[in-house]
């Protein structure tokens, strides 16, 4: 976009009253999980109404300007922005909030250690009270929810925000039909790396002698651990390829809907292949993909923990590909995304 652009949309931002709903989540460094929130809120609401959260890097003054900017609605989406950690997130919202927003959580997910919620740090109790004043809270899942009613507030489980991303014209119905390729998304694991990367070696190894690999980096910081991967796998360089996918959603489910199945690390490659409608495993590294899983039903057939050992990756993955009817889940993310779409229209299209 060019400067030109930019300066319109910004001065469309600070002065257009029908530009009511502020989307707010974590979208815009270049990771596909945080954009396909940003993308399903606008393919789910009046797109003249919505306008995303805007932040300008050392421009301290435009960003007060932003800031004081009052909207009628302040949507907090995916991610798991509701944490004990310190980050302007919380103080965004806060703010907005003070102000007299109408706030409202829609798939957010939540992260407090024990410790922060025994002791009620300052995090724990502002976003509380941040929640206990907001319109609507419906979370991503139960993990998300039961942290809510320790806070003593009032939530549901919405599902993850993406789910809404669902278009019955992407999934292959037939599954004969799918190339012989299989999709692949490694990257930071926030664990024993090495003993992760051993894994995905050993998987990388087995599934070459007779699938075409395709690795999918959706995180930018991930690519130095594909590319370890794939170096200690010695793979021929005709026997895989890799592509990015940071921004569009859409175009990295078009890419996959062929794929015969899925095994991904980040909960939105995985998830977004589920979305898809292509059989998939999603690696757990982290709680919050055990929350985006329990709405779909087969969290423990769907799911490996890690830490996770060579052996047990192979075998999930040969029962993925043995039987991958076992594996797919688009029909439930279907009536996920349709009763996503009433909650909104209820709050923000009424009558």
């Amino acid at each position: 976009m060019g400067k030109i652009a930019k300066a319109a949309e910004l001065l469309d931002f600070l002065v257009n009253p029908s530009r009511d709903i502020e989307l707010f989540g974590m979208f815009g460094p270049g990771n596909l999980g945080d954009e396909a929130m940003l993308v399903a809120a606008l393919d789910s609401l009046p797109r003249r109404r919505c306008t995303p959260w805007q932040s300008y890097p050392n421009r301290p003054a435009l960003n007060r300007l932003i800031r004081n900017r009052r909207r009628r609605h302040l949507l907090v989406g995916g991610g798991t922005l509701i944490h004990g950690g310190r980050t302007g997130w919380l103080d965004y919202v806060e703010m907005r909030s003070r102000q007299g927003a109408r706030v409202s959580f829609f798939g957010t997910g939540m992260a407090f250690t024990d410790e922060q919620i025994a002791g009620e740090s300052e995090a724990f109790r502002r976003w509380r009270a941040v929640l206990d004043r907001s319109q609507e809270v419906h979370l991503r899942g139960p993990q998300s929810v039961e942290l809510c009613r320790r806070m003593g507030v009032q939530a549901d489980i919405f599902g993850d925000f993406a789910f809404l991303l669902h278009r019955p014209d992407i999934p292959v119905r037939d599954h004969g039909a799918r190339s012989d390729a299989i999709g692949l998304n490694v990257g930071n694991c926030l664990g024993d790396q090495a003993a992760y990367e051993e894994a995905c070696v050993a998987l990388v190894r087995h599934l070459h002698s007779s699938h075409r690999l395709v690795f999918y980096v959706v995180v930018d910081t991930d690519m130095a651990a594909t590319r370890r991967v794939i170096e200690r796998a010695a793979l021929p360089e005709d026997g895989f390829s890799i592509e990015r996918h940071y921004f569009d959603p859409y175009g990295f489910m078009r890419s996959i809907r062929n794929l015969r199945a899925f095994i991904g690390l980040k909960l939105h490659a995985a998830g977004l292949a589920m979305i898809a409608g292509v059989p998939a495993l999603m690696v757990a590294y982290q709680p919050k993909s055990r929350d985006f899983m329990a709405p779909l039903g087969k969290a423990e057939q769907l799911l490996i923990d890690v830490p996770v050992e060579a052996g047990e990756l192979l075998s999930r993955a040969a029962d993925l590909l043995d039987r991958p009817e076992d594996f797919l889940v688009e029909d439930r993310i279907a009536a996920i995304a349709a009763d996503q779409r009433k909650k909104l229209e209820a709050v923000y299209m009424p009558g």
